[in-house]
């Protein structure tokens, strides 16, 4: 029983770290391109990036509210919270996972119209990505409520002391892997495989630029899809087990703690694909960090009074 604890114990403070990660660099980055927007920083490119942080920002929230929860049923009384608010949100969840997993499509159609269908301007326009944007939501809005349909669906899961759209239940949980893990893997793939293509057909041994941006999409690609396919095998390989015998409980708190984890990497990693951000971060540090320096320029010191 002990043991359960101090694992329990250990899954909250790595749940909570993860958070942390998820919420700093995507909140610096939406501070920064807010504030600039009106200055270098209005662009399409910027609105996606705003839209994953914020989306990255809300898997955050809707995952931490069940903190509370989680601490009293480790520590204190161990009562659960109500059916209505467990329900809520474990929908919260869901949808805060939809828009994450679909926000690296939204970015995958736009690098495809950019790269691709360059020459269909109005595909390229903040209308249009915002249309898209909006779609995105909706559609996972409609997934995560459309759960509700089958009262088996979001449920306590005692092994994770976690409220989610259970993998006892295969039905939900099988349509919401194929939905937001399959389906959505397989577009990244075959978009960025199409842009991959192209880059490689086009590819110039005297252009040292178009090498190195072709470089850097590469490394893009691979890092966008691990991500993406990594934060969804536990909980498929726990679906499975389910279906097929019964997952071990660790793994269903290794379930949720995988969708954090990743989200922290993303967050990191688009703090350091957004180069307009960190020369925008890093001026203002250098400027903190001379400050003092000036002052001790400009202040002399007084003559002394014989």
């Amino acid at each position: 029983m002990m043991s359960d604890r101090v694992f329990h114990e250990i899954v909250n403070v790595l749940f909570l770290i993860s958070c942390l990660f998820i919420v700093i660099p995507t909140l610096t980055i939406l501070i920064i391109i807010l504030y600039n927007w009106h200055n270098h920083f209005r662009s399409v490119s910027n609105l996606l990036m705003c839209n994953s942080c914020i989306c990255l920002i809300f898997l955050a929230i809707t995952y931490s509210i069940q903190t509370p929860s989680f601490i009293r049923q480790i520590y204190f009384d161990g009562s659960q919270s109500s059916r209505l608010f467990c329900q809520i949100s474990a929908c919260l969840a869901t949808f805060s996972t939809g828009i994450v997993a679909h926000s690296c499509l939204v970015q995958a159609i736009y690098r495809f119209f950019l790269l691709i269908l360059s020459k269909h301007k109005n595909l390229l326009t903040f209308r249009t990505n915002s249309i898209i944007i909006l779609i995105s939501w909706l559609i996972n809005l409609l997934i995560a409520v459309g759960m509700f349909i089958s009262p088996f669906a979001y449920q306590y899961d005692p092994e994770s002391h976690f409220c989610t759209l259970t993998t006892h239940y295969f039905p939900t949980s099988f349509s919401i892997s194929i939905l937001f893990v399959f389906v959505t893997a397989l577009t990244l793939i075959i978009l960025y495989g199409i842009i991959l293509y192209r880059t490689i057909n086009h590819f110039d041994f005297n252009s040292r630029n178009r090498n190195r941006r072709n470089r850097k999409l590469f490394h893009y690609i691979i890092i966008t899809v691990s991500l993406h396919v990594l934060g969804g095998i536990p909980y498929i390989i726990c679906l499975l087990m389910n279906r097929f015998g019964r997952a071990p409980a660790s793994l269903y708190s290794i379930e949720v703690l995988s969708l954090t984890f990743t989200s922290a990497i993303h967050s990191i990693f688009l703090f350091g694909v957004n180069r307009q951000v960190r020369q925008i971060l890093f001026r203002k540090r250098n400027q903190i960090s001379s400050h003092p320096m000036n002052i001790r320029k400009v202040i002399q010191p007084l003559p002394a009074i014989s």
